[in-house]
């Protein structure tokens, strides 16, 4: 199969729906490849059911146009719910799937499922991207390309110069987590222990059991690198089912198959430590038992292109604003250990920055953009804006910069962030006071 289009946008995670969704809107022809048979990245591969942290001081809403109309969606499903703290939206995966898979259709984008980047090379012309897929080669023709792949796949293999981990190099890179759900979660047991539900149905906890699993390692029952279980929380479709961020397998890249591979053997191993911890320790979870873990382990962190402009940790802790942003995050800086049980994590609400459109676009190259957890930045810095709401109003941006682009053929290089901010100004948010 080969086909030409305007922009191909590879990784249908949230930052490949928002680059997509964007660029369809700014009057382009647009493709995008996914390797799963369906959109969502970690929100759907590896079941982490909660878009995280977008609010200033928990009242301003940071979160861009593309995002507050994907929630709407899920709501008119029954597919979401938001408790106690007004920035996490909880989702049913399948919602979201069916959800993004109608927002893309609508504004006419072509997605390919099962295809598996393979190669990227410049024709004079743009690029010729090779995708391997069931049918034999997919070579798809663009003029422009944005690379939601996560690790930066498309723009190493183009050459751009890529960062890894803490120290620039392969390893020292945030651990991964293997995403747990249980079943058989008694709700009503849980309150008369003492747990919050929201609704009287829904319980959702963060940062919690520390003192349980003190006591579950001292007898033997717990070996898992994690002084606290990072976040669980009730499905919104069935109050039984529990989905559980409390896995931690470090030392592996997710970038090598290898390593990858046995990341994922870890992850399962965990996961059943995980499951027998909360039926022993944790209340209203007697009778629960291993329903699933994801398709594939959850990865925070792997190459990061060298842009433009690179986002320091201190334009986040500084809340650096500047006039260049595309858009602006508050989520805290989130380090988990590459090795032991800490946490590193900034709890300061006051940290609210923006991201320079220089940081999604490559040095030294033309009209290719990053999107996602995957730009310039340093180690730190992305350990706050890679949660997922923040990644698919990056991919907004990008969008947004390749439709201008390609409009006004101008290369993407050249394009000014405030012009990019001003084409995204439909429904966005713009910065607060």
């Amino acid at each position: 199969m080969e086909f030409r289009t305007s922009c191909v946008v590879v990784g249908g995670g949230p930052a490949g729906y928002g680059a997509a969704l964007a660029a369809a809107r700014g009057g382009a022809k647009v493709s995008l490849i996914e390797r799963h048979g369906y959109l969502g990245g970690m929100g759907g591969a590896a079941g982490l059911s909660a878009f995280i942290n977008y609010h200033l001081d928990g009242i301003h809403d940071l979160s861009e146009s593309i995002y507050q109309e994907l929630i709407a969606r899920l709501k008119e499903d029954g597919g979401w719910y938001s408790a106690d703290e007004p920035h996490v939206d909880f989702f049913d995966i399948e919602s979201l799937k069916s959800a993004a898979e109608r927002s893309l259709e609508e504004a006419g984008v072509r997605v390919l499922y099962h295809c598996m980047f393979d190669t990227i090379e410049g024709d004079g012309d743009g690029y010729v991207l090779r995708f391997v897929a069931k049918g034999g080669e997919v070579k798809v023709r663009a003029t422009h390309v944005i690379d939601t792949t996560g690790d930066a796949d498309v723009c190493a293999k183009l050459g751009v110069e890529v960062a890894y981990g803490k120290a620039g190099r392969p390893g020292d890179m945030q651990p991964m987590t293997m995403v747990v759900q249980l079943g058989g979660f008694d709700p009503e047991a849980y309150g008369e222990a003492g747990g919050r539900l929201h609704d009287g149905r829904f319980a959702c906890e963060g940062c919690t059991r520390a003192p349980e699993i003190a006591r579950a390692r001292a007898a033997g029952d717990w070996t898992i690198p994690r002084e606290d279980i990072a976040m669980w929380w009730t499905s919104p479709r069935d109050p039984a089912h529990v989905t559980v961020n409390g896995t931690r397998i470090q030392g592996f890249s997710g970038c090598d198959p290898e390593q990858l591979s046995r990341a994922e053997k870890e992850g399962r191993r965990q996961a059943r430590e995980l499951a027998a911890f909360f039926k022993r320790y944790v209340p209203g979870f007697a009778r629960s038992y291993l329903l699933a873990t994801g398709p594939q382990i959850g990865v925070r962190e792997t190459r990061r292109i060298v842009g433009l402009k690179t986002l320091t940790t201190a334009d986040v802790v500084g809340s650096v604003r500047p006039a260049d942003s595309v858009t602006y995050c508050s989520y805290p800086i989130d380090i988990h250990s590459s090795e032991g049980s800490g946490t590193e994590m900034t709890h300061d609400q006051r940290i609210y920055y923006g991201i320079p459109f220089g940081c999604l676009v490559p040095r030294g190259y033309s009209n290719i953009l990053a999107a996602g957890r995957c730009i310039s930045a340093s180690h730190a810095a992305a350990g706050s804006f890679r949660v997922m709401s923040t990644c698919m109003s990056l991919g907004q941006a990008a969008g947004a910069a390749a439709g201008l682009s390609i409009s006004s053929r101008t290369p993407v290089e050249h394009l000014r962030g405030e012009d990019v901010r001003a084409a995204m100004s439909d429904g966005a948010v713009l910065q607060c006071a």
